[in-house]
């Protein structure tokens, strides 16, 4: 997902720092004995655009989605499938028909209780919604997205505590999708009536309920006592709404949050500052900071031309300057968080001389008869001064590069629609599976909005994605999808920068907050009902 500060299925921001082993602490001593009661104070930099799990794209809405819907199922801090509303669950020999059994006696906010028609009609509800690719792999679900169908015939009620569902084929990651937070359940008698406000008047199986929203201010959180896990350990949790970075740092120093991010150049500070070291949480995310080219454009269409710039772009300065060390510097298109990641795998090096050959051989030595090369990026400080580093790096080899800065929305419109030859883009995966990366970035069907904005068309390469996303989970599916990178990599199509990162200030008083990949402070994604205040 490529996201502007806020996005989810559209990433532009987080950092990364670390390894996959180190995933999934929880913040806390361990064997202490949880208390219950009081209020987590939260914060989130924008009012999430929406409480509706069908009508989210961003990382804040589904910060609060997670906590008030459940779903089938769900990962754990180490990237687990569980088992959430799905007690259990079994696959058939051809990896095709999933049949979910449900937990028996939970319930809805509204007291009804679950049944799997409830499943059959959040799934067909949301896949006409903001993210009908959660469900395209769903027999018939494409038919029914287009309106060509009453149902998705593959999803299949087989009674009031099972729910069976086929596939067109196989595809390895269906169990992330399960776990995603477009698959929550919900009621559809209320979905039905409160229609578009159901948006402001969310009503799940989650362990969290909606008590107050005031936009732009603050959302409220109360616990469900009947949820079907038991009532979360805090009363209450509440989220302000602050866009500042350097505001919501204030807030947090002055004891009025328990949870915050790290502004942008105070990393280093607040691990050197005695009264804060001993409170910063920096970890991992499923993120990637790089830039791309648009191969049908000249003179981005000749290999020669991208390699040599990937040679001559040097991103330790911007990892080790701008972000401080706070952030791993890229040495491919996976970030070490996402399973399958590869230490092999390798970015063209830096190569200055190289990069020059590779020009002259293009026909541009030193630069000269080279056409404008522009550089489109989004709004930011960050990204602004990332794109004055790229400008000087690549003048050192004669190539004057022009930076044009758009905001969010016309920056990805202008990616989107190819008019963009060499530009910003990053991207954070919705489910922790290579396939949410490769594929989606550099397979030719994605070509365009879908998430192959380079245009980038290599048979060999689509061959091996699509081996690799209809094989059973293990070392041989990974090693299929570590080719491909490494040959989009020599290809140049994508130039790795850095990998992101969370980076939060925790209270010592809060335990049990997951350090998951899929979190990006301030929005963490966790679920906030394993956490308590030791207080």
């Amino acid at each position: 997902m490529t996201l502007p500060p806020v996005s989810r299925r559209r990433a532009a921001l987080a950092a990364v720092a670390g390894t996959a082993l180190v995933l999934g602490l929880l913040l806390g001593a361990a064997g202490a004995e949880p208390k219950r009661g009081g209020t987590l104070r939260a914060v989130f930099g924008a009012d999430p655009p929406t409480l509706d799990p069908a009508q989210a794209t961003d990382t804040t809405s589904s910060a609060v989605i997670r906590q008030i819907f459940d779903g089938l199922l769900e990962l754990d801090e180490r990237l687990q499938v569980r088992g959430a509303l799905a007690q259990r669950w079994t696959v058939s020999p051809d990896h095709r028909v999933y049949t979910f059994h449900l937990r028996g006696g939970v319930r809805f906010h509204n007291g009804r209780e679950l049944v799997a028609p409830d499943v059959k009609y959040s799934f067909e509800r949301a896949a006409r919604g903001k993210r009908p690719w959660v469900f395209e792999k769903i027999r018939g679900a494409p038919e029914f997205v287009r309106g060509g169908a009453v149902e998705i015939a593959g999803i299949r009620v087989v009674d009031d505590r099972t729910v069976e569902i086929a596939l067109d084929r196989p595809f390895a990651p269906f169990e992330y999708l399960m776990a995603y937070d477009a698959a929550s359940i919900v009621p559809r008698e209320e979905a039905e009536k409160r229609g578009a406000t159901f948006a402001s008047h969310p009503v799940g199986t989650g362990a969290f309920t909606l008590a107050s929203w005031r936009r732009d201010d603050q959302l409220v959180l109360e616990r469900f006592p009947d949820h079907f896990r038991g009532a979360a350990f805090v009363d209450r949790v509440v989220f302000r709404i602050i866009p500042a970075e350097i505001t919501r740092f204030n807030e947090y120093r002055t004891g009025h949050l328990d949870v915050s991010d790290i502004p942008t150049g105070h990393c280093r500070a607040v691990q050197k500052d005695p009264a804060l070291r001993g409170q910063v949480a920096i970890w991992p995310t499923l993120g990637t900071h790089g830039v791309r080219f648009n191969v049908d454009r000249p003179p981005f269409s000749d290999a020669r031309v991208r390699q040599a710039i990937a040679r001559a772009i040097d991103p330790t300065v911007a990892v080790n300057g701008l972000l401080e060390g706070c952030v791993t510097p890229a040495r491919g298109i996976l970030p070490p968080a996402m399973p399958g990641f590869s230490d092999r795998v390798r970015r063209l090096p830096l190569d200055r001389e190289r990069a020059r050959q590779l020009l002259a051989a293009a026909g541009f030595p030193g630069g000269r008869g080279l056409p404008r090369v522009t550089y489109h990026f989004n709004t930011s400080d960050l990204n602004q001064r990332i794109a004055e580093l790229l400008q000087a790096q690549l003048r050192e080899i004669g190539i004057p590069l022009e930076l044009r800065r758009l905001d969010w929305a016309a920056h990805i419109q202008l990616v989107d629609e190819g008019a963009a030859g060499f530009f910003r883009q990053g991207w954070i995966a919705d489910y922790p599976d290579p396939e949410n990366f490769l594929t989606v970035l550099f397979h030719s069907r994605n070509i365009g909005a879908a998430g192959n904005t380079s245009r980038y068309r290599n048979p060999a390469v689509d061959r091996l994605f699509d081996e690799a996303d209809a094989m059973a989970p293990g070392p041989a599916r990974f090693r299929k999808y570590q080719e491909a990178e490494q040959t989009v990599l020599d290809d140049a199509v994508w130039i790795s920068l850095y990998h992101y990162s969370s980076r939060a200030l925790i209270k010592p008083d809060v335990r049990g907050l997951e350090r998951s990949p899929l979190s990006s402070a301030p929005e963490f994604l966790a679920p906030l009902r394993k956490v308590w205040l030791d207080r």
